[in-house]
């Protein structure tokens, strides 16, 4: 039972990167209603899947650290920044916000990525 108990070690994020993560993640999931766009359905149900996918990777390197969960995040921010032109979003809050958190968390990922890598380097 110890075995199993530290396989599935749960931590609180120690990077200041997975903290402002999770934080865009919930920003998303709260902007339709902040930022007054939740009447634009493409825009509002891009926020809210995204900021979910966000979390839930979040919640998937707490339980079981993979460095492919940075990769998702690039993914995801990726697709914001797209979105806002292949969903035609008409609100430009909305495609603001989707630019601006999508660049946010693709940096957050590439240096979390490349601080990893710095960090394995280092103890080679």
């Amino acid at each position: 039972a110890e075995g199993i108990m530290s396989a599935a070690k749960f931590s609180l994020p120690k990077q200041w990167t997975d903290w402002a993560t999770w934080l865009l993640g919930i920003w998303l999931l709260l902007s339709p209603v902040v930022l007054l766009f939740d009447f634009e359905t493409p825009a509002m149900r891009n926020a809210v899947v995204v900021g979910a996918l966000i979390i839930m990777a979040e919640v998937v390197e707490l339980t079981i650290f993979r460095d492919w969960e940075e990769w998702i995040n690039v993914a995801l921010g990726a697709w914001l920044i797209a979105s806002a032109w292949l969903l035609n979003i008409t609100t430009p809050l909305a495609r603001t916000n989707f630019v601006v958190v999508g660049l946010l968390v693709v940096a957050l990922a590439l240096y979390e990525i490349w601080d990893l890598h710095r960090d394995l380097k280092d103890k080679i």
